[in-house]
């Protein structure tokens, strides 16, 4: 029982970990494919980051630092206080014609100099995070959802649709312009919406045969990550209904009832 928990307990905190490097990206203003160019790693490397199939390095934490990460608050949840200090103690300044600017060195590739000219004009944000429009963690769930829509629907559609296509129809089931202006009040209609279009793609028969390993393991993470509340309820659940004492013994088929059966459950807590 207690390697079961702590089997349970380091899935749970690489989820957690996960989805707070994607809210940390999407904060910067980086899509998936740019940080994993600015860090010279594949970006199937940061997509196992993201959906915590995979640890963080420390040399992945040292190199986001740099790009303005906050690596306290990615592995522990609790901001750093003086974040803003350490990205520039990192970045030295030199000056350059017209104003500074911030050297970004890598042990990967070449120097990267981002401009910061005397006069800059403001445009002041229409976005209101928390106030009347989705948080940051809210919008880092939905970016990690469209992610994982773009990735199935490549696996299993000979027509799959690309991202400005997944996002466009997010944008329009809640009527506004751009994901960060969804209402704070229809986030849960936003994340059901993606899950569901998930959900659709997973269970079509041929889908445990085109995406093999990664669709057992994205059943998993989901399963692991909406049980956190009480991991206990799956082993029971497998136990009753399976006879087997963990999800790794399940076959596709029972899988994907577990799966069914975890989405009811937090449809039913919602």
């Amino acid at each position: 029982m207690s390697t079961i928990f702590a089997w349970w307990r380091m899935a749970i905190e690489r989820g957690d970990i996960a989805i707070r490097l994607v809210e940390e990206r999407t904060r910067i203003g980086y899509s998936q494919a740019d940080f994993a160019r600015k860090l010279v790693i594949s970006r199937e490397m940061l997509r196992r980051y993201e959906v915590g199939t995979s640890g963080l390095s420390g040399e992945f934490l040292a190199e986001s630092a740099t790009f303005g990460i906050d690596v306290q608050y990615v592995l522990t949840g609790v901001r750093s206080a003086n974040n803003e200090d350490a990205v520039r103690a990192v970045q030295p300044t030199v000056h350059v014609s017209g104003g500074s600017a911030n050297v970004i060195a890598t042990n990967h590739g070449p120097v990267t100099m981002v401009a910061t000219q005397r006069h800059v004009t403001n445009t002041k944000a229409e976005i209101k995070p928390g106030d009347e429009h989705i948080t940051e963690h809210q919008a880092a769930v939905l970016t990690a959802l469209v992610a994982d829509v773009i990735e199935t629907e490549a696996k299993l559609k000979q027509k799959p649709k690309g991202h400005r296509a997944v996002w466009g129809a997010l944008n329009a089931h809640c009527g506004v312009t751009r994901y960060r202006l969804i209402r704070l009040t229809d986030f849960g209609k936003a994340e059901k919406y993606l899950r569901q279009w998930i959900g659709r793609l997973n269970s079509a028969p041929s889908a445990p045969i085109k995406t093999g390993d990664a669709w057992r393991k994205r059943h998993y993470a989901y399963i692991k990550i909406n049980c956190k509340d009480d991991p206990a309820w799956v082993t029971r659940y497998v136990t009753k209904n399976f006879s087997v004492s963990s999800l790794t013994e399940l076959s596709n088929d029972q899988l994907e009832r577990t799966y069914r059966a975890v989405a009811s459950r937090k449809r039913k807590a919602s």
